[in-house]
């Protein structure tokens, strides 16, 4: 139970430094009701995990694992992620039901099914749902929690709604997936979301641009194998492509 409660805490520790950017030895203290001195070791761990860096009085979060709103997400690599929407909604079956889950490569494959119709789409993304409601398809938005960086709802009801659809296909974004045996996501609440889609989906793409080889999340929602394929732009490098290929199938789009 110890070590339970104390992964928990670090977990959560960690969440609130990739929104905020820094933390306070004494206010996380009094939040989770531990000593200054607990503090300081969950701290320490998390500075060896590469996710913190100590500061005077607290710590400070590692660049590479702060949050970054999506709306900022979505200016970066927009036309490899042009290309990658085209490869996605080609591989949707006509009238098929599709989950698209949070993420700025997932918003330009919204943008690009505003196009067809006779769809059935399952999202978790608020930003997806807007963009997709005048569209000529059906469009879901599951319920649940919304964590205000990402526009996603997570949590209970959220996973609830999930074990009551079936889809045909799936697309799943990634924070990256550097040294990890698949792809992963900056929270854990949405790694949660994403474990629960691919038991729903007879097909599982995860999407992403060439910029998340060099980068990770903190949480891992799947390994290679358990996909249908990695769909992304030519950026890969070979090395990277030939050890997922191991696993699952690497997709590299035309270009438009």
């Amino acid at each position: 139970m110890g070590k339970s409660l104390t992964a928990d805490r670090r977990n959560q520790i960690a969440q609130i430094l990739m929104k905020k950017g820094s933390i306070k030895v004494g206010d996380l203290s009094k939040r989770f009701g531990v000593s200054t001195e607990t503090i300081r070791k969950d701290i320490i761990y998390l500075e060896g995990e590469g996710i913190a860096t100590k500061s005077h009085g607290g710590a400070i979060a590692t660049s590479d694992f702060v949050e970054r709103p999506l709306d900022v997400k979505e200016m970066d690599h927009a036309e490899a992620k042009a290309v990658i929407a085209t490869e996605a909604v080609d591989r949707i079956p006509p009238g098929g039901a599709v989950v698209l889950d949070t993420g700025s490569t997932n918003t330009a494959i919204a943008r690009q099914l505003l196009l067809k119709s006779g769809m059935t789409i399952f999202t978790n993304s608020v930003t997806i749902a807007g963009v997709l409601a005048e569209s000529d398809n059906n469009v879901f938005l599951l319920g649940g929690l919304v964590r205000p960086s990402s526009k996603a709802t997570v949590g209970g009801w959220a996973l609830e709604a999930l074990s009551t659809i079936h889809a045909d296909i799936a697309f799943l974004g990634s924070d990256g997936f550097e040294g990890l045996p698949g792809p992963s996501t900056l929270s854990y609440e949405e790694a949660a979301f994403k474990r629960k889609v691919i038991t729903v989906s007879d097909l599982v793409y995860t999407v992403a641009d060439s910029s998340k080889c060099s980068s990770s999340g903190l949480f891992g929602y799947a390994d290679w194998h358990q996909l249908d394929g990695l769909i992304i732009d030519s950026g890969m490098t070979p090395a990277m492509r030939d050890k997922i290929q191991k696993e699952t199938r690497v997709i590299f789009p035309q270009p438009l």
